[in-house]
């Protein structure tokens, strides 16, 4: 061995990460739980499809991911065409556009069932938002939307754009609800919708944050006369070809997520089709939009905590400090072993959610603003832990995936609600008898002191008045979290899902203290 190789080795071992595995093959516990919980029917199909993507995403959809992130090659706004025309579209680069494709392709969208999809989210989201991430869960609104509220007319004309994985943008749906003055509050959207006399709607008025500006959107407006939120389809090109009068004022600088556009749009008499009635856009909005989305970002941070790990396993293990590997240090090796213990009681509840969610199951109305508000928190923690692992690596945005992911990361936790305003949602599914009796059925099965204290705390939930204050609610469902967690490693301890024997063990690390 050459001097100079003899020093590479010691102070910068060759490293590599996860680029190039099989994101699915390589995940045991989720390979165990889709053998496990797939119908027989379609098992094998369901399972060489997730095969085949988990390559792709460790391979070459990484690659076009990874590529779409040099410098220079963020989205941009196409004002005007060389005529003076407007345009107003979002050019993107080829690697984000063949990205998109090639997970189009892969299926991602309904009709596929929920389970396969969205551990298909998950494996997506092991590279990041990527560009694809928030498109995706942007679509699928869209299509669950126009499916269970829209006209026969609406399905016909729309659901075919929605699933072109050869338009302009693949996946081309949008979210324009956010208006400066309100945030989060939906109802303070000042957005006027006029009715045409040809019953279609003219809507007016200045939406704040636009995700993935494409081809089709749902937003909300106030009917004209009317405080009540409706929700409406709206187009970026009419029936004639020409634009709508949607008009992109500029692309937002985002801190990350920065693969896909989001935009400032405004209004100026533009045409929209009303989805639903015109009182219960808001409820529309959750039940459909709002609710998928949740689901993708919970799928997302789930996603970011498995790749953060896993680079963090593998750096450890391949650096040498003191002429061993870093993974035998004692500070390294136990802050591993409590991201394993995150990761695995994160991966069961996400999936206990998804099988809550597909047999309507009440728990899922506690279960879905939960895992959006906890998963996306643990994924910034298990980021910042990988990090400090890889130390001064960290840093180096062409040595691994870490720095984007951390700057992804906490738009997670901002987007679909903040965590004050998850909590309230998960509160109020605590109160509810039928929520609140099928999350302690789940958590009385786990004999611990914590697990019986939150029980006889949600007992009190449902009889006590709504007055709690805000870090009182944030405590209650940081307390149900931990419960829950340490409540699906103990019952699958020794099963099918318990690969490799851990579970009790991992049980046992979340359950102590953290010093």
């Amino acid at each position: 061995m050459s001097p100079e190789t003899a020093l590479k080795t010691a102070v910068a071992p060759e490293y590599s990460g996860a680029s190039g595995s099989n994101f699915f093959t390589e995940d045991r516990l989720v390979s165990a739980i889709l053998t496990e919980r797939l119908p027989g029917p379609r098992r094998a199909a369901a399972l060489a499809a997730l095969t085949a993507f988990g390559a792709a995403c460790g391979g070459e959809l990484g690659r076009l991911i990874e590529e779409a992130h040099q410098d220079g090659k963020y989205p941009r706004l196409q004002k005007y065409d060389r005529w003076g025309r407007r345009v107003d579209r979002v050019v993107y680069n080829e690697e984000q556009l063949q990205a998109r494709r090639l997970a189009f392709r892969h299926g991602l969208l309904p009709p596929k069932p929920l389970l396969e999809r969205m551990t298909m989210a998950y494996l997506l989201a092991q590279n990041g938002e990527g560009g694809v991430g928030c498109p995706l869960a942007m679509t699928d609104g869209l299509a669950a939307v126009i499916e269970e509220y829209g006209t026969a007319e609406q399905k016909a004309l729309y659901l075919p754009i929605v699933r072109d994985a050869d338009g302009p943008t693949p996946f081309t749906g949008g979210q324009f609800v956010t208006e400066q003055q309100g945030g989060s509050d939906v109802s303070a959207g000042e957005t006027r919708a006029v009715l045409a006399v040809d019953g279609t709607w003219r809507l007016t008025g200045l939406k704040w944050f636009c995700s993935n500006p494409g081809e089709l959107w749902v937003t909300t407006a106030k009917p004209e006369g009317s405080n009540a939120v409706g929700l409406f389809l709206v187009p970026r090109r009419l029936n004639d070809g020409s634009l709508n009068e949607c008009h992109i004022l500029r692309l937002k600088d985002l801190s990350g997520t920065r693969g896909k556009a989001t935009a400032e749009v405004e209004y100026r008499g533009a045409y929209a089709e009303l989805i639903g009635r015109a009182s219960r856009g808001i409820a529309i909005l959750l039940n459909t939009v709002i609710s998928a989305s949740r689901l993708h970002v919970a799928a997302g941070a789930l996603g970011f905590m498995r790749r953060s790990f896993v680079e963090a396993s593998l750096y450890a293990r391949a650096r040498r400090v003191a002429g061993r590997p870093a993974a035998e240090l004692p500070p390294i090796a136990a802050a591993l072993e409590r991201m394993e213990a995150e990761l695995a009681a994160g991966t069961l509840a996400y999936f206990e959610g998804i099988a809550c969610i597909e047999r309507g199951d009440p728990a899922a109305e506690v279960l879905l603003p939960l895992l959006k508000m906890e998963l996306s928190r643990g994924a910034s923690r298990m980021i910042h832990e990988a990090r400090l692992i890889l130390a001064g690596n960290a840093t180096l945005r062409d040595f691994s995936i870490l720095p984007r992911l951390a700057e992804d990361a906490i738009a997670q936790e901002i987007w679909e609600g903040t965590h004050l305003v998850l909590a309230g949602h998960a509160l109020k599914a605590l109160r509810r008898p039928a929520s609140g009796a099928a999350i302690y059925a789940i958590l009385s099965k786990h004999e611990c002191q914590d697990g019986r204290r939150l029980a006889r705390r949600l007992e009190k939930l449902r009889s006590a008045p709504a007055s709690e204050r805000p870090e009182d609610v944030l405590e209650i469902c940081a307390a149900t979290w931990r419960a829950l967690r340490v409540a699906l490693l103990s019952r699958e301890a020794s099963g099918p899902l318990d690969v490799d024997g851990s579970f009790t063990r991992l049980a046992a690390v979340l359950a102590a203290p953290v010093r």
